[in-house]
């Protein structure tokens, strides 16, 4: 067994390793996204026709600029990390039993730089993140009353870039599932709502750290929301053959996530409240282009991000 200065120092250097990738990897994916939740922008779960498919690719940049434990308390000063991610993503859309699904696959890649916590440098990051395949399937699906409810297994492979000697890593060495459901609303002709709950399991990570030990997470939950505006009729004044444009208010919470090292809390978790402002325009009528930015208003147990932003083209077939 480990003395206890060794095992301080070694828990140092765990903390730095998992709280910078709940902040940044996401797919985002994610993520990107804070925790790693599957995140969406607006309308993305309204279905297209079956037959079609979709790719996209976004690249997003966020600066994090603080840094909390729960248990230590928050680090601001010579704190920072940056992270470059990019995602490709390939969906796939058809019919089964009268109702619309989806099939998603996700790759995130990219870089973590210029990461430090009071002063103490980690080692930056780069390489393919764990990829991501999905399910989704649509329970109402009613164009006529803009009325959506979707249900979604998203199962993360632990096979991205991982080492465990590292501070900073892109792959987080386990599986993982979220289970979410959506439902997008048409309140009028020209304002819509989504909102989003997902709850997150995570498998173990026995291979956590140079000490080789398991690092066990308890169950993510998160909620999403967004508010958007149809603002083609006003861009038409200005551009007159320009596609559909949206613009977006959105929040996204998300809650739990504590983790244990070798069933010792880390002072790790996923709590964290942002704020969203997005953009979308239709190019062509197969072509899409958003661009969105946030804000963390609140952050515990990982990276606070004081400023992201997203960009995402989509190209239907």
């Amino acid at each position: 067994m480990m003395s206890r200065r060794i095992f301080d120092k070694f828990l140092a250097d765990l903390l730095k390793t998992v709280s910078g990738m709940s902040a940044t990897v996401a797919l985002t994916l994610a993520t990107s996204s804070p925790a790693f939740a599957i995140d969406y922008q607006p309308f993305d779960w309204v279905p297209l026709p079956a037959g079609q498919d979709v790719l996209m690719g976004y690249y997003e940049f966020a600066v994090h600029n603080e840094f909390n434990n729960a248990i230590s308390g928050t680090a601001k000063g010579a704190t920072s990390l940056n992270s470059n991610i990019g995602v490709a993503r390939y969906l796939h859309y058809g019919l089964l039993g009268g109702h619309p699904y989806v099939l998603d696959f996700i790759l995130p890649f990219g870089a973590l730089t210029n990461g430090k916590i009071d002063g103490t440098r980690l080692n930056n990051a780069s390489g393919i993140g764990d990829p991501i395949a999905s399910i989704g399937y649509w329970l109402v699906n009613d164009p006529a009353n803009k009325r959506y409810i979707s249900a979604v297994t998203f199962i993360t492979f632990p096979i991205g870039t991982y080492d465990p000697k590292k501070s900073l890593n892109l792959g987080n060495n386990r599986w993982q599932i979220d289970l979410q459901v959506d439902y997008t609303q048409g309140l009028s002709d020209r304002l819509t709502f989504d909102v989003s709950g997902d709850w997150i399991y995570y498998g173990n990570n026995s291979n956590a750290g140079p000490g080789h030990q398991t690092l066990s997470q308890q169950s993510t939950y998160s909620a999403y929301m967004w508010l958007s505006y149809d603002i083609t009729p006003e861009l038409h004044k200005l551009a007159p053959n320009a596609g559909r444009a949206t613009i977006s208010v959105g929040y996204a919470g998300t809650f739990g996530g504590t983790q244990k090292l070798d069933g010792v809390s880390t002072g790790s978790k996923t709590d964290e409240q942002q704020i969203r402002l997005s953009y979308s325009q239709f190019f062509t009528p197969t072509l899409e282009g958003t661009v969105s930015i946030s804000h963390d208003l609140y952050a515990r147990g990982q990276f606070k991000q004081n400023f992201g932003i997203l960009f995402r083209i989509a190209k239907i077939f």
